[in-house]
């Protein structure tokens, strides 16, 4: 099973009420999320998963290229070994991969947003810590039951206002529903985005099994 080798955590939780997945950002590992998981849904089963990839020691969920690019084929590959993992995992914990709520900052945010804009097994709702566009997006995704939520720095030095405008439009154009929430610090997570992520959150619907409405 491809989960034999992973780094991850699992909490239990309320079957009733929706999964957490969640992906770290760069230089961080499978139990960092987990205090941000507990305080947007205090009762959710949370699932953590560890990036396999290091660089210069810090974990990541893909490489960079020699120049300091995005190594578009290791995203590729590491993705598909991220979902085998997530799929094993919810066969053995007995979750429902349909209803996970996606949480994930920098690193883990930006692959679960390219997941989205590229593969049709991914999620319905996302909240994205300082997410950021890694290329051009080709292909075209019907994300019209797709719900997320994303924050951005207006002193980002790793995350440029243009470049997260264009991921902002990849998602709408292909039907998403997004929220915007901006502040004016930098690539940090900090009290008033947590705040209004949890609110959202609560008010999105998707607390519960909204696909049986």
């Amino acid at each position: 099973m491809a989960e034999d080798k992973v780094n991850y955590a699992f909490v239990k939780g309320d079957p009733t009420i929706s999964p957490l997945l969640l992906l770290h950002g760069q230089g961080g590992d499978e139990n960092d999320l987990l205090p941000i998981g507990k305080y947007l849904s205090p009762n959710s089963p949370m699932l953590s998963i560890r990036g396999r990839v290091q660089e210069q020691g810090m974990n990541r969920y893909f490489k960079h290229t020699e120049n300091g690019g995005f190594d578009l084929n290791d995203l590729e590959q590491e993705t598909t070994w991220l979902f085998s993992v997530l799929n094993d995992l919810c066969r053995k914990f007995d979750i429902d991969y349909e209803r996970f709520i996606v949480i994930g900052y920098s690193n883990g945010a930006n692959v679960a947003a390219r997941a989205l804009l590229t593969r049709s097994d991914t999620f319905h709702t996302g909240i994205f810590f300082h997410p950021m566009a890694l290329s051009t997006v080709n292909s075209k995704q019907d994300l019209s039951d797709v719900k997320v939520w994303m924050s951005h720095g207006d002193q980002d030095p790793i995350v440029p206002a243009q470049n997260f405008k264009v991921l902002d439009t990849y998602l709408e154009e292909q039907g998403a529903d997004v929220t915007i929430f901006r502040h004016g610090q930098s690539h940090n997570l900090n009290e008033e985005e947590l705040t209004n992520a949890k609110s959202w959150l609560a008010k999105s619907g998707r607390l519960a099994d909204w696909r049986r409405r």
